[in-house]
């Protein structure tokens, strides 16, 4: 079986730090054949350590890594943007967070553009976290997804599942990814005939900050289980690893 997942941490979170070497290992022993990967060291703006951590990621893994560029408002106006575009890597994506960044996205700011501007010069998605929070709620990047079809919009979590279902039926250019996401939402999705547009996402290691008496390779099997139990196996196909070949090579 495929398996590729879309939605992955390396770096510093909160309380405890994910290195690439233990990300690896981990991702192999749950059978994850590629993953897309970003870096949450970001949220300190320590950018060298953020660029340190994706080419440690490249020599361990090589070509089943996709390195996504997190991009913060700060990083856009102080060198980090520029620091990451310079630093060889190979960005697959990129990708801003409404919710850690409060504010920092709005439309009206000229940020937000910026960041799709990035997407677009390297003709690569743009991920935005999405949630129930303010800033955050999918029909509040309508306006951007309208103006901007020649770009690609992945929502993160896909939440409010409503709003994400409302705007991938109106806009053939917005796909979402299942971190976080309830498998009977996975199964909505498909239902509604949008399997070709979903990206299975695990959002790990952020599930050990959440559920730290969990283990967390059961945690992992046992949504993959689940999901395969849940969707048509056509639809399994799709989401495990089809959608994450054609949109990031």
């Amino acid at each position: 079986m495929l398996l590729f997942d879309a939605h992955i941490h390396v770096g510093q979170f909160r309380d405890f730090y994910e290195s690439p070497c233990e990300l690896t290992a981990y991702l192999s022993s749950v059978g994850v054949t590629r993953f897309a990967v970003s870096s949450t060291t970001v949220c300190e703006e320590n950018y060298d350590k953020v660029i340190s951590e994706h080419r440690e990621l490249k020599e361990l893994a090589g070509d089943r890594v996709c390195s996504v560029l997190w991009l913060t408002p700060q990083s856009l106006h102080n060198g980090g943007a520029e620091a990451f575009l310079e630093s060889g890597i190979d960005w697959k994506c990129v990708k801003i967070h409404p919710w850690l960044n409060f504010g920092g996205w709005q439309d009206d700011n000229g940020d937000r553009e910026m960041a799709i501007g990035i997407a677009r010069r390297l003709h690569v998605p743009l991920l935005i976290h999405t949630g129930e929070t303010e800033g955050s709620y999918p029909l509040c990047f309508e306006g951007s997804i309208k103006k901007h079809k020649d770009v690609t919009f992945i929502l993160a979590h896909g939440r409010p599942i409503g709003e994400a279902l409302e705007l991938m039926k109106r806009y053939p250019n917005v796909w979402a990814d299942t971190a976080f996401m309830p498998i009977e939402n996975i199964r909505k999705l498909c239902d509604e005939g949008l399997s070709e547009r979903v990206l299975w996402g695990s959002d790990y290691p952020i599930n050990k900050h959440y559920y730290p008496q969990t283990d967390a390779r059961e945690y992992y099997l046992n949504l993959i289980r689940q999901l395969k139990e849940t969707i048509s196996a056509e639809d399994f196909e799709l989401v495990s690893h089809t959608n994450f070949e054609r949109l990031f090579g």
